[in-house]
C-alpha cells in the first residue's frame, strides 16, 4: 500500500498535536531518527540549478525527510497491531 498526504492526516487525527514526531526504519535493528522536514518531488528538482522543467503535478510525491539518528527503537513498532492505520 502507497501513503497518500489524506492517510497521513487521518492517522495522525485525534493525536496530541505538541507530540513529537520521529520516524522509525530498520526493522531487523531498529533505529529513531527526527524529521528534518518535508518536501515534495516538484520542490527539490526546482531547488536542483541543473533541471529547468517542472515536474507534472501527477507526478509529483511528498517526502519525509530523516533527520539525526537519536537512538535505538523497540522492534514493537512494526508490528501491524501496533499501528493506527495501514
Amino acid at each position: 500500500m502507497n501513503l497518500t498526504v489524506g492517510d497521513l492526516r487521518m492517522m495522525l487525527e485525534g493525536l496530541d498535536e505538541d507530540m513529537e514526531v520521529r520516524m522509525a526504519s530498520q526493522p531487523s535493528w531498529p533505529f529513531e531518527y527526527a524529521i528534518a522536514g518535508v518536501t515534495t518531488k516538484r520542490r527539490a528538482e526546482q531547488a536542483d540549478d541543473d533541471i529547468d522543467e517542472e515536474v507534472p503535478h501527477e507526478q509529483d510525491i511528498a517526502y519525509i525527510v530523516e533527520g539525526e539518528q537519536l537512538c535505538y527503537a523497540s522492534k514493537n513498532l512494526f508490528n501491524r497491531e501496533a499501528r493506527i492505520f495501514c
